[in-house]
């Protein structure tokens, strides 16, 4: 999966629900049957506009960033690349 227009409907997501990266990771562990949820650092990538950032990320990543944020993954994430 890759995210839409660099991050910007993650940030958008997450301004509306008013978390911050570290409250989006502990919703991630609260949304994931396993409890692990996705790190900090990895949230961080999908939400930085800068070298940071990256564009692809796995599928269980993805779902769970989306059913933190109460959003369709369709809506943040794609299953095309970037042009």
């Amino acid at each position: 999966m890759h995210r839409l227009d660099n991050g910007q409907p993650i940030r958008n997501a997450m301004r509306e629900a008013g978390l911050s990266i570290e409250r989006l990771a502990e919703k991630t562990k609260e949304v994931d049957p396993t409890g692990y949820g996705i790190s900090r650092s990895a949230i961080g990538h999908m939400v930085s506009q800068g070298p940071s950032g990256r564009h692809k990320f796995e599928d269980r990543s993805c779902d769970l960033v989306a059913r933190a944020l109460g959003k369709p993954r369709t809506e943040l994430f794609s299953d095309i690349a970037p042009t």
